[in-house]
């Protein structure tokens, strides 16, 4: 057995090739996890439904969580990390590519060094795997990803590999819509958690309207909400603070086509 648990929430809109596609990256690792666990909090519509019992019946490591009192993504994923029960978890979504390696660099680096979380950088497509838009890159080392943590989020959330146990001891997911990756890992670095992003892209993620979807109120108040969070956790000063605010939260608000460009220079 690998030791490896794979976190993967299904929403209600996931689309069933896109599933599939991600389901089988996992399948083709190179050192296979012990389990792959389908979380869903919602009433799926049948495409998906049949999808899960498909994927279910036709893999024995395969296995389906339904938790319909867990609210929302974070809720989600704190009930299914529960549910996971081998030491280390890998996180992916219902629509990414993790390259055939990824579980076999990441465990390495959990098992030979003092990390409890690594990940790495993301490549992001619309239709082509094969030709992805752009790559969010990440810092590698604790150091960098210590200092980028007080204004920006230093992983790539569907990147990840962790310590199962370490990350429950520093609370686990919690609701926190839109951050709740970003909320985890400040608590993780808080609690004393060591933190590592291998120089690879390990991740394909499909993206749809991305530039809505970063925009708006919602997110913008959310963004202030986490620079609260982190001058309270004691990770961000009050310059950090000044800065998030200034350049993270106005953007948010900006229109579509402004933040486009926005996105292109800064990648995230």
């Amino acid at each position: 057995m690998s030791g490896i648990s794979v976190l993967l929430p299904v929403a209600a809109t996931s689309d069933t090739a896109g599933l599939y596609r991600a389901h089988q990256s996992i399948v083709e690792q190179t050192v296979s996890p012990s389990e792959i666990v389908l979380v869903t909090n919602q009433s799926l519509t049948e495409d998906i439904e049949t999808a899960i019992e498909d994927l279910v019946s036709t893999h024995s490591d395969s296995r389906h969580e339904h938790i319909p009192d867990a609210s929302g993504l974070g809720g989600v994923l704190q009930a299914g990390l529960k549910r996971c029960s081998e030491p280390f978890v890998a996180r992916m979504d219902a629509d990414d590519i993790s390259e055939p390696e990824r579980f076999a660099d990441q465990k390495t680096v959990l098992t030979d060094t003092k990390a409890d979380v690594v990940g790495s950088h993301l490549a992001e497509f619309y239709d082509d795997p094969e030709h992805p838009e752009r790559t969010r890159e990440v810092p590698i080392t604790h150091d960098e990803i210590a200092e980028w943590m007080s204004w920006r989020c230093p992983l790539n959330h569907p990147t990840t590999m962790f310590d199962r146990e370490a990350v429950l001891s520093a609370g686990g997911y919690r609701d926190f819509p839109m951050m709740e990756d970003w909320d985890l890992w400040a608590r993780c670095l808080s609690a004393g958690l060591r933190f590592r992003n291998l120089d690879k892209t390990l991740v394909r993620a499909q993206v749809n309207d991305l530039v809505d979807r970063r925009g708006g109120l919602e997110y913008a108040r959310a963004e202030m909400q986490m620079a609260q969070e982190l001058r309270q956790l004691g990770i961000a000063s009050r310059r950090d603070t000044l800065q998030h605010l200034c350049l993270r939260v106005p953007p948010r608000l900006l229109p579509p086509q402004v933040r486009e460009v926005i996105y292109s220079l800064f990648a995230r």
